[in-house]
């Protein structure tokens, strides 16, 4: 296929050869396109605007410092020029969580999306760079709000007719008094799980990886679940994961917090 936009000269000798094809998968800004070869592996490109976010730029950098901490992507390049970023990353094997719904029984599913999250609670967080506490989070929400980047017709039901300006009044007014800080992936769904002959391949989309409350993955990881699968499968997946007595409050914030990224 032809690519919809001109590729910075860097890029021309690294990707002669290729096949093209668009990866639609996701709910990012960004496109990412899938790059294969006949004697090559393959590989992912990702191009997205410098402006507001600069996301690849950090899916970039979370992605060199785990490297050897958990199975990522491996950065091979990554260049820009004065209106978009470019990210080409190696593949993960496998196939995402999400696409083998139907193939995989759904409580095995369950417990590898759990397994998954406990590998990346793994990580230290001691020398950690990425900072996703709730103080820079709500800050980054506020930025968006203002910018009008947030997705008012993407809101969950229960928030459906809400402005953006209403749920940022919500979020403050109901934001945690305490925050037990882990590393996280920062958006842990099924589509962003890589699984390889029934087990954990690796991990996607980490650009709002970094140190935060462990609900911040726990929510969107039941959330999900509720919707890739269907409702039932909760208690499965807390209980693998070592959640007795789930904070249901802290659920709700960070599915809400959600709503402005």
């Amino acid at each position: 296929m032809n690519v919809p936009i001109k590729l910075p000269q860097s890029f021309s000798a690294i990707t002669t050869g290729y096949t093209w094809s668009e990866v639609t998968i996701g709910k990012s800004t960004a496109k990412t396109y899938r790059l294969q070869h006949r004697h090559q592996p393959t590989m992912f490109l990702k191009i997205d605007q410098k402006w507001p976010k600069r996301e690849l730029l950090e899916e970039k950098k979370v992605l060199e410092w785990l490297s050897g901490k958990l199975p990522v992507a491996t950065v091979l390049f990554f260049d820009e020029d004065d209106d978009n970023e470019y990210l080409l990353i190696s593949g993960i094997p496998g196939t995402d969580a999400a696409n083998l719904i139907g193939s995989i029984n759904n409580t095995n599913l369950v417990i590898l999306v759990a397994k998954g999250l406990r590998m990346i609670r793994g990580v230290p967080i001691a020398e950690c760079p990425f900072e996703r506490r709730l103080d820079r989070v709500i800050t980054l929400a506020e930025f968006n709000v203002k910018h009008k980047l947030v997705h008012e017709w993407d809101f969950a039901d229960i928030r459906h007719g809400k402005t953006a300006e209403e749920l940022y009044e919500e979020l403050l007014l109901l934001r945690p008094a305490d925050e037990d800080l882990v590393f996280t992936h920062g958006d842990y769904c099924l589509p962003n799980i890589m699984i390889h002959q029934k087990e954990i391949a690796g991990f996607i989309d980490l650009h709002r990886a970094g140190i935060a409350d462990r609900y911040q993955d726990i929510a969107l990881a039941i959330r999900s679940i509720r919707y890739n699968i269907g409702p039932g499968y909760e208690q499965v997946f807390l209980q693998e994961y070592g959640i007795t007595e789930p904070d249901v409050n802290k659920m709700e914030y960070y599915m809400l917090l959600d709503e402005f990224f």
